[in-house]
């Protein structure tokens, strides 16, 4: 079965073309492994096939913004994401009332050559395996994401997630706990992420966007940091209002793509400041992400990042590894790893 779908557009973000700000249809095909997958809108609570195309945005405010030396990962991260809430509804039968949250997620760069852009169109595709988990009354609670990324054909990648869809009662209790632990050790010391208002006495200089593979300011979600003690950078996570891709729909926790491009950017402020890696030629080859918890997003989030010494891989190439831990007050949301190759 072959559908092209996009997203409804959240209603607090309606002059974009989708809630995550894609800019183009994404084609799934199912390849069903059981009789009644070539016949029904659904699926048996198994192991489901699927292949997903696209084109990757040559134009868009965030996906192409930068030195335009690679492919961006968040389109891709962005795209999965779209297609597995997709395919948690319309096959595998999950209440759409229910919230889809991350316990884990990961990204990985195999080659970069095809992620280099050249100035002509590159066709992006995505083999998808889905696996329900935690099955009640044929309806999983939970799905297993792998994914094999290619670009014009060439295989460049892969792509993992653990998504859990918690009733709603169960979504708002954990919310609030969250919330309350956060308020009693939250200083307000930057702005949250879904405000522009200013908690500080003096707001801090920007980030230069060149310094973070961008070139629009919008685009930059890390602030200068806080403090620095022994080469542990402490960063304010912050994104503009309104953002296609960054901003929160009111009353949601923090979404997914703001801890991928807050991971780039503080890995490569810290790799930068510490290492000499140059920006505009750093490619982000591997993330992992464990979720431990729900931000909200009018309350300050931080990133703390260390690291480590670069090493050469097999090319002779260096590269860096990054710890990162984003908090909100004494509360940990998500422990990640990165690591940094400097292509040229």
């Amino acid at each position: 079965m072959d559908i092209t779908f996009t997203s409804q557009p959240a209603p607090s973000v309606p002059s974009v073309p989708d809630a995550r700000g894609l800019v183009a249809p994404l084609h799934l095909l199912h390849r069903p492994v059981t009789p009644e997958g070539f016949l029904l809108d659904a699926a048996a609570p198994v192991e489901q096939h699927f292949a997903l195309s696209a084109e990757l945005p040559q134009e868009h405010g965030t996906f192409t913004d930068g030195p335009g030396t690679f492919h961006d990962l968040l389109y891709i991260a962005e795209t999965l994401r779209q297609a597995t809430h997709f395919v948690a509804h319309q096959y595998f039968r999950v209440p759409t009332e229910r919230p889809a949250v991350f316990v884990s997620s990961g990204l990985d760069v195999l080659d970069p050559a095809p992620w280099r852009r050249t100035g002509r169109p590159a066709h992006l595709t995505l083999d998808l395996t889905v696996t329900p988990v935690d099955v009640v009354n044929g309806v999983p609670r939970g799905l297993d994401c792998r994914s094999d990324v290619a670009i014009d054909g060439v295989p460049c990648g892969s792509a993992s997630a653990r998504l859990q869809f918690l009733m709603p009662g169960v979504y708002r209790s954990h919310r609030e706990v969250g919330r309350q632990e956060s308020l009693r050790s939250t200083a307000p010391v930057v702005r949250p992420l879904a405000s522009m208002t200013v908690v500080t006495q003096e707001e801090p200089a920007a980030v230069a966007p060149e310094s973070v593979g961008r070139e629009d300011p919008r685009n930059v979600v890390v602030g200068p940091p806080l403090r620095a003690p022994y080469g542990e950078f402490v960063l304010p996570v912050a994104a503009d209002p309104g953002h296609e891709v960054f901003t929160a729909v009111p009353g949601d926790h923090v979404p997914g793509p703001v801890f991928l491009e807050a991971s780039r950017q503080a890995s490569l402020l810290a790799a930068a400041e510490l290492h000499g890696l140059r920006p505009a030629h750093a490619l982000l080859t591997r993330w992992r992400a464990s979720f431990r918890g729900f931000g909200d997003a009018d309350l300050p989030l931080t990133c703390t990042v260390v690291a480590e010494e670069p090493v050469r891989d097999e090319a002779g190439r260096p590269t860096v590894r990054t710890r990162l831990a984003f908090s909100q007050g004494s509360r940990v949301l998500c422990t990640a790893s990165a690591v940094l190759l400097q292509d040229c």
